[in-house]
């Protein structure tokens, strides 16, 4: 449902270790079974499936920007796996973790992420112009190495900044 030079959101600043699982397991709700802990590591050795951080971004004719931000808003309420959300009048990124099988199944999903919830949240009819599917690991390591704002609040929806 993943570079410019605009900034980004990430949860690259939450802090790493024990709680990490905890973060990483708010996508995917439906995976887990109620009473139990946190989802253990994924491996690639394993037949299980794997996280993705999956950046989409979609664009089209300018909205008022207060639509953009309500749908967004809406969205985040139908789909709590959102870690972020930016827009503008003419152009959202939405970032999430999206538990699948392969890359190719969390592809197609963020491909579908944006008219499978058009019409329940409102969202513009924008088309899909990016898409982004990377693993934990490489999610990690780029927030590690490069300057994002923090994320204060999963399921955030904030402004895009004017270059994003």
């Amino acid at each position: 449902m993943q570079t410019r030079t605009a900034l980004t959101c990430s949860t690259g600043l939450v802090r790493s270790g024990g709680d990490d699982e905890m973060i990483a397991t708010l996508t995917p709700l439906h995976r887990r079974v109620p009473g139990e802990g946190p989802v253990a590591d994924h491996s690639a050795s394993r037949s299980e499936p794997a996280m993705w951080f999956v950046t989409v971004t979609v664009t089209g004719d300018a909205v008022e920007p207060e639509l953009v931000r309500l749908a967004l808003v809406r969205l985040a309420d139908e789909r709590p796996f959102m870690v972020s959300a930016r827009y503008r009048a003419d152009r959202a990124e939405v970032r999430y973790w999206d538990e699948s099988d392969g890359v190719a199944v969390a592809a197609a999903q963020g491909l579908r992420l944006w008219d499978d919830h058009r019409r329940s949240a409102g969202l513009p009819p924008w088309r899909v112009v990016g898409l982004e599917v990377v693993d934990r690991e490489a999610a990690r390591r780029r927030w590690e190495h490069e300057e994002h704002p923090s994320v204060l609040v999963l399921g955030e929806v904030r402004p895009m900044d004017p270059e994003g």
